[in-house]
């Protein structure tokens, strides 16, 4: 017998959308300004950009039919799997940027990157697409991962890459920063921070994401080409854990001596800076990382992080969430310019 049919991707209820001039005059501001916070694009002061979002919230609400709870317009399913710091970053963005919008129903499903199982994320994946109407994604480049993205879209669910990318996948769409830029920009901080003269520089890195491969693509080519005193020495995993990176960077000094600098690609910046601390290293080793959170604060406060490299993960998950529902709605998508990269200091991070 043959099998029965997969079952069609759910469809949100077609209420028209707010348009640009209604959302301006919400707001109170240009049909311009609007159409840059809507697309991504930089040169908006964040008071603006709240503004404009709260007025699309408004208004969305308003075109939902009487008695009808606006939460169940978008289903957006949220899967990520990344180590504990960003993950707790991602998900509090979320939940306080779908607060700001009613036509929006919201689940997030976490998963940390030691205990995440290739096969068993695709299947998750594939079960979310059951009922979601677009899902937003973290995930590493697998080829079970990729398969997965691949069989979603192909049903008709938008899935949206966040923060690191899948492009072989047919994802839909990909929100975050250049990566290869952002790597470009650590050696370009890191050649300056060490300065005209020799040194060994170790990486850290953790699963096969295309965001840390791309960030060490960036990071290798610019040292080779304006900095080539500073080699990168060796890689030690991390696997997005401080309990295994701090062990692991100690063998590193013990074995070959204190390095000119550390750069991180991956989280477990806690383990980093507890090694640098144990052998007097702090503020003599250049140490670089990335995404700003509680743990970077407190070591680029200390002294123990001269930068880290972030971007604004909120603004990216509103970013992702308008092009989820401009696809669930059937729209063309049209994928917004790569967002902006952020460098922090002990002095700006706050």
């Amino acid at each position: 017998m043959p099998s029965p049919p997969k079952a069609a991707a759910p469809q949100p209820q077609l209420i028209r959308r707010p348009t640009v001039a209604e959302i301006a005059a919400e707001a109170g501001v240009g049909t311009a300004t609007v159409d840059r916070i809507l697309n991504g694009r930089p040169g908006v002061r964040e008071q603006t950009r709240k503004r404009v979002m709260k007025a699309l919230g408004s208004l969305s609400a308003a075109e939902a039919p009487p008695g009808e709870p606006v939460s169940e317009k978008y289903k957006i399913a949220f899967l990520s799997e990344s180590g504990k710091s960003f993950q707790e970053t991602l998900e509090s963005a979320v939940w306080e940027t779908v607060r700001q919008r009613p036509n929006i129903e919201a689940t997030f499903d976490g998963s940390t990157t030691s205990r995440v199982d290739p096969i068993k994320y695709a299947n998750l994946i594939e079960r979310t697409a059951e009922t979601a109407h677009a899902i937003v994604i973290v995930a590493r480049e697998d080829l079970i991962v990729n398969r997965a993205v691949r069989n979603v879209v192909g049903r008709g669910v938008p899935v949206i890459c966040i923060t690191t990318d899948l492009p072989t996948s047919g994802r839909t769409a990909y929100i975050g920063n250049d990566q290869v830029s952002a790597g470009a920009t650590a050696a370009y901080l890191m050649g300056q921070a060490v300065g005209n003269r020799e040194g060994n520089i170790l990486m850290v890195y953790s699963a096969p994401y295309r965001v840390q491969e791309e960030r060490e693509l960036g990071f290798r080519r610019v040292l080779r080409s304006e900095y080539p005193l500073l080699k990168v020495d060796e890689r030690v995993n991390s696997n997005d854990e401080t309990e295994l990176v701090y062990p692991n960077v100690v063998r590193y000094i013990e074995e070959h001596g204190p390095p000119a600098g550390i750069y991180n690609v991956a989280a477990g910046n806690v383990g980093i800076g507890k090694a640098l601390n144990e052998f007097g290293l702090a503020g003599k080793t250049v140490f670089i990382g990335h995404e700003l959170n509680a743990n970077s604060r407190m070591l680029l406060e200390t002294g123990v992080m001269n930068f880290a490299i972030g971007h604004d993960v909120a603004h990216e998950v509103e970013l992702a969430l308008n092009c989820a529902i401009h696809a669930a709605g059937r729209k063309a998508v049209t994928p917004p310019a790569f967002t902006r990269i952020r460098i922090y200091t002990k002095y700006s991070c706050n």
